[in-house]
């Protein structure tokens, strides 16, 4: 072989060293996970705030399973938010890594009167109900105490879970401290009409690059821009469990059940 197609197959063999997902443990994930489409950030809309007690209690009562986000608040706290700001939600210009607990607590979720919940009362809440995907907000420089706290709240509260996160430094800490964990990375393509987002970073989100530090059990992915090649190619080759999010209407939820093992949803009752 020529010193060209020796660097091709070191090329291929980096390639797919890059993007490759754990080994498929399909047989490891609860098989009631497969039998419920997610509300993403709970079943909100008509007055109810997303990711707010009350949007966690209707999914569970209609049997929908539930997608949450979490972050860690200045004081240690968990909170179950999904921007890193207040602004979108309570109207307030103000990041949560940079508050207390109790100072977020003084904020409504719009004018619902409702609070901005902690994991452990969504936890108490769901009571078990239904399975969750739960989403790890990146916390940077104490990702490591945010991913522990979470996994400890998570394993005490029973019930049937897996984590996911954009952020593959998150997954990583359970790949090492607790690898019998269902974990997941979230990743889309801005490129093809997902989220806005540049440089090398998203990047290498977009072509599941980051694989390399998470091994995810499972692949979250925009549905939008899933003509992405690497991850058509790890759909392919890899065969992992493939969520798609968010969809917005049965007509795509219907279409994309041949795609994908699990959806999570927005705006409409699949």
């Amino acid at each position: 072989m020529d010193v060209l197609g020796i660097g091709l197959v070191l090329c291929l063999a980096l390639y797919l060293f890059l993007i490759a997902p754990r080994f498929p443990r399909r047989k490891q994930w609860p098989a009631s996970f497969f039998r419920y489409d997610y509300a993403h950030r709970g079943l909100h809309g008509n007055g109810i705030p997303e990711n707010s007690l009350s949007a966690f209690a209707l999914a569970a009562e209609k049997g929908y399973g539930i997608e949450l986000d979490v972050h860690l608040t200045l004081d240690g706290e968990l909170a179950v938010h999904h921007d890193a700001s207040l602004l979108r939600t309570c109207g307030v210009d103000r990041k949560i890594s940079g508050m207390t607990m109790g100072e977020i607590r003084r904020y409504s979720l719009g004018d619902s009167g409702e609070r901005i919940p902690t994991l452990r009362e969504a936890l108490n809440c769901i009571h078990g109900r239904v399975p969750m995907i739960v989403e790890l907000k990146t916390a940077g420089k104490r990702n490591a105490e945010l991913a522990q706290k979470v996994y400890g709240q998570l394993t005490e509260s029973g019930g049937d879970w897996v984590v996911e996160s954009f952020d593959p430094r998150l997954m990583h800490w359970f790949r090492r401290h607790a690898p019998q964990v269902i974990r997941g990375q979230l990743a889309f393509d801005p490129h093809l009409g997902g989220p806005p987002g540049s440089g090398i970073g998203y990047w290498f989100l977009s072509n599941l690059f980051m694989n390399c530090i998470s091994r995810p059990d499972f692949v979250a992915y925009c549905h939008e821009t899933d003509r992405n090649f690497s991850f058509r190619f790890v759909r392919l080759l890899f065969r992992p469990v493939l969520i798609a999010w968010t969809v917005k209407n049965r007509e795509t939820c219907q279409r994309l059940r041949k795609q994908y093992d699990l959806q999570i949803f927005e705006g409409f009752e699949p």
